[in-house]
């Protein structure tokens, strides 16, 4: 039986680029779609085909899924809190998965695979999670195969923690005793893989260390050699940040209310993964 057909949305992010290796290294053929020309060309030697295009204009897919019988997607709205973009997580990563759906049904594509979000008791209520939880309903309802891959946090969002300890002061939300288990971008890449075919409807993804929001900020300092100085910033500050922030820029003001509810809640999964933390933040810092 010959492989199936792939389009790969988001493959430049930090999971989407593992999960372009993984599938090619399988022999997969890959089509990836991309709104950036610039880092598609990074990609470009690796994938069978680049389409550029933006998923949140309808007319922008084209011929994209032309030939193909499965979709993953790891496309989503920027989480790093210094972003430019200031539409909201739901105006983009819903509408960007309705344009692909369509698209989809239209080229009678079998499969979808969606890089979600863990929805965990505590978060499950914020404008971030429910953006993912909307579209995976909205896949779910479509009558296609779909498999949603759900880590806990990806290591490539806690860049911030290392830019903060290099200038020597470092913030958590609460009193930093909240749990997690972030995950390496290469082992949720492996899970998207292991169900590109088939595999249950919901995939968590949680990583090997089970570590408080402080731990993580603490080993931040200690990778970059400085003495940790935290300042633990009640929940409520970021909620009024975000609420004063839901007009001008609805994409920071989603974050920082998630950033309130993640950081004060245990956020801890299945331990899919197997790399630790510190080889990545010590990566970070030579950069």
């Amino acid at each position: 039986m010959s492989q199936p057909r792939i389009l790969l949305a988001g493959a430049t992010g930090a999971v989407g680029s593992e999960v372009l290796r993984l599938l090619r290294e399988r022999g997969h053929f890959v089509r990836t779609f991309s709104r950036s020309a610039k880092n598609a060309e990074k990609i470009r030697p690796l994938a069978s085909e680049v389409v550029l295009g933006d998923a949140t204009r309808a007319g922008s897919l084209g011929e994209a899924l032309a030939g193909i019988d499965v979709v993953v997607s790891c496309l989503g709205a920027n989480v790093a809190l210094g972003m430019s973009e200031r539409r909201s997580f739901r105006d983009v990563d819903v509408a960007a998965h309705a344009n692909l759906l369509e698209a989809s049904l239209r080229a009678s594509a079998k499969r979808f695979v969606y890089l979600s979000a863990h929805p965990g008791p505590g978060y499950d209520h914020t404008r971030y999670i429910r953006a993912h939880v909307e579209t995976e309903d909205m896949l779910r309802a479509s009558g296609l195969s779909c498999s949603f891959v759900r880590p806990t946090g990806i290591y490539s969002a806690l860049g911030d923690l290392i830019d903060m300890a290099r200038m020597g002061f470092g913030s958590v939300a609460g009193d930093g005793t909240a749990k997690a288990n972030p995950v390496h971008p290469i082992c949720v890449a492996e899970a998207m893989v292991s169900v590109v075919e088939e595999g249950p409807e919901f995939v968590t993804v949680g990583g090997p260390e089970v570590l408080t929001r402080e731990e993580i900020m603490r080993l931040a300092f200690d990778v970059v050699g400085k003495k940790p100085r935290i300042m633990h910033v009640p929940p409520g500050v970021f909620r009024f940040w975000s609420a004063g922030l839901r007009l001008p820029h609805p994409r920071l003001s989603d974050m920082l209310e998630f950033v309130a509810a993640v950081m004060t809640t245990d956020s801890v999964a299945e331990a899919r993964g197997t790399r630790p933390l510190r080889p990545w933040f010590e990566a970070l810092a030579r950069q």
